[in-house]
């Protein structure tokens, strides 16, 4: 037994020699087969078709294989927070059972191609592209559904009236504007939109009585030349959209810097700079029964009352928040995509704020409720998703939603894991009409406060290059990539894009002892998510966080002190990291990546690093987890894509 011992240790100590002369590389066993949750495999598409387009003033509708052959079935319509007796997810939706409304009659097994008028209702005011369709037998059994329309027509055309991005490069702008973004060279940024108290109220809603009172605005001008409306002997500066048959009003100013106004300034200076605003959406329960102006009943749910600290989610599960929702997305979609807007662009819109740990950012549910099962959480979440992306989508072909997700991944952080939240989102709008959200990711390292994350990372046992990791960091970025490449993740045969709106590396406090060492690992930690991230082609924006130390976070990410009296080294990194000088900058940074393997009790652990000798570059530290990515396809023409005059630079 003994010799037995000393032959499997030799084995392995010969392993571990010859593997560990090829730099870069990670000794972690990947057991490919454990539990990869959603995959192409296991995905079984409908064995029959449903599809329906919206044209501008028409619904086509493309049916086939459905039901058994020589039986009669109809087609019906309801509103998204609509239900039917027999559906196994409902959300919160406070109609379950409804009626729906018959379109068409259907033979079962046979092919019908159709077209109905688009806007019915009351004077043809009311948008079917927002009804979600099925085909019910004539005793109601459902054979099919709910499918919602996939392709829209947009209204201004698909030409993206901005500029080509220069790079992937972005800054998140601590929600103002600053020159520091264009200074940086970015091409992207994120500003958080808080809507608390942007939708005035269309009726009083009395919480004791339940009783609604419809609030009737008289409209004016203002000595701007601006709208105003009014009620009693309050009046507002307000823009308006007419959705479905009623008229919504958006207040320009109030609430101090939370106004439409405010924001509209913020996206107009970056849009002239060429840079693309992503607006993060964000709401707290602001709504008081005292000033029944503030905030509309019936967009927040009624569990998170009285919780103004946590952002919750809008409320799509009854008729009057989600039309609020959708007319307010379908305002901010006819404001900002049209080309040459008074109020500058924007096409990228994120719902929440990391909606996989709601307790915190997306309260649905009071904090003393149990969760929802994940189900009936996404039923909620992605009704919101879906009225957005339609709303958006009827004003402009490139408008995009995005999830918001920790860096949490196989495993949750929260209430859920955001794999699983993936997973079943994938096969939710497989069979209910596939549309192209993306990601909204924050790839922070395991521990947001060390600032040489890939030696934490790399330490953490339980991190791996597997799609089943617990969590998707700097570090092991290259999983969301090989998820997003399988097929049933796509859309349309597309990888789904992915913003990193949130993400880091933190130096040490300015007072400690260890500021200078880690101003250094903050620098390469910079060069490095960039870095890995210009190889991977699903990302398409990285808006570092943040441009300035925040002074209540304890943790310090920013590029700038709080008081903007230093520029950290990092600053200068992530200004030419996307130039022809990205090498030049970023190199005397590589020695301080440094990491080291453990490979099990008894053999010695193997250190890699540049001053070690087994690092020559950034692509060397790459591979920190092993996975099914190939890093031999490098193109570092993919980094320094952005040219700038040689004097320019330091």
């Amino acid at each position: 037994m003994k010799q037995l011992k000393k032959n499997v240790c030799l084995i392995l100590m010969l392993t571990v020699f010859s593997l560990t002369t090829l730099s870069g590389c990670s000794l972690y066993v990947i057991d490919w087969s454990i539990n990869d949750g959603f995959d192409d495999e296991e995905y079984i598409a409908p064995d029959y078709n449903f599809q329906i387009s919206a044209k501008e003033n028409s619904l086509n509708f493309s049916i086939s294989n459905i039901g058994t052959y020589g039986e009669n079935a109809k087609i019906v319509a309801l509103a998204p927070y609509q239900y039917l007796y027999g559906e196994d997810y409902v959300g919160l939706s406070e109609e379950v059972g409804a009626t729906p409304i018959e379109i068409s009659n259907y033979e079962c097994g046979t092919s019908l191609d159709f077209t109905a008028n688009r806007f019915i209702g009351e004077n043809n005011k009311i948008d079917g592209l927002y009804y979600k369709y099925y085909v019910l037998s004539n005793t109601d059994e459902i054979l099919a559904g709910p499918m919602y329309c996939t392709e829209i027509e947009h209204i201004n055309g698909s030409e993206d009236p901005l500029p080509a991005p220069k790079s992937k490069k972005g800054v998140a702008s601590e929600d103002m504007y600053t020159d520091k973004v264009g200074d940086l060279g970015c091409s992207y940024t994120a500003i958080s939109v808080v809507m608390d108290y942007m939708i005035a109220p269309n009726e009083f809603y009395n919480t004791v009585t339940k009783q609604i009172e419809p609030i009737n605005y008289v409209e004016g001008v203002n000595e701007k030349g601006e709208l105003t409306i009014s009620h009693g002997s309050e009046t507002w500066a307000a823009d308006f959209i007419d959705y479905n048959g009623k008229r919504y009003y958006f207040r320009l100013d109030l609430g101090g810097g939370v106004s439409l106004r405010h924001y509209d300034n913020i996206i107009k200076k970056y849009t002239d700079d060429g840079v693309r605003v992503t607006l993060i959406m964000l709401l707290h329960n602001v709504f008081d029964k005292n000033n029944r102006y503030i905030q509309p009943y019936h967009i927040t749910y009624p569990a998170t009352a009285g919780n103004e600290a946590n952002y919750v989610q809008f409320n799509t599960s009854n008729a009057y928040g989600a039309n609020y929702w959708g007319a307010f997305m379908e305002f901010l979609g006819n404001r900002y995509s049209q080309k040459g807007s008074k109020c500058g662009n924007v096409f990228t819109y994120v719902l929440g704020n990391e909606v996989d740990a709601p307790t915190q950012w997306n309260q649905i549910v009071a904090p003393n409720q149990p969760a929802l099962s994940l189900e009936n959480y996404l039923e909620e979440y992605e009704r919101e998703m879906r009225i957005a992306n339609m709303a958006l989508k009827k004003y402009h072909a490139n408008s995009k939603v995005l999830i918001s997700l920790t860096n949490h991944w196989a495993s949750a952080y929260n209430e859920y894991a955001p794999k699983q939240m993936i997973d079943y989102l994938t096969l939710k709008t497989l069979n209910q009409g596939n549309y192209d959200y993306g990601l909204a990711a924050h790839p922070y390292g395991s521990n947001l406060g060390i600032p040489n994350f890939w030696s934490n990372d790399v330490s953490n046992t339980s991190m791996t290059g597997s799609l089943n990791t617990p969590q998707i960091t700097w570090s092991n970025l290259e999983v969301l990539q090989l998820y997003l490449e399988q097929t049933t993740k796509r859309c349309n045969g597309k990888v789904r894009s992915v913003y990193l709106t949130e993400g880091g590396v933190s130096s040490s406090s300015p007072s400690s002892t260890m500021f200078e060492e880690t101003l250094n690992q903050q620098a390469a930690g910079v060069a490095y998510l960039y870095i890995k991230c210009a190889q991977l082609s699903c990302v398409d924006a990285v808006i570092y966080y943040r441009l300035i130390d925040h002074k209540d976070e304890g943790i310090y990410f920013g590029l700038f002190t709080n008081d903007l009296s230093f520029k950290k080294p990092a600053y200068n990194v992530y200004k030419y990291i996307d130039t022809q000088f990205w090498h030049d900058i970023s190199f005397p940074y590589l020695k301080y990546i440094t990491w080291t393997v453990s490979l099990g009790p008894g053999i010695p652990a193997y250190t890699y690093g540049y001053n070690v000798g087994n690092v020559s570059g950034y692509k060397d530290t790459m591979k920190l987890f092993n996975s099914k990515f190939n890093w031999e396809v490098w193109n570092e023409d993919l980094i320094g894509v952005r040219i700038i005059n040689e004097q320019d630079y330091i």
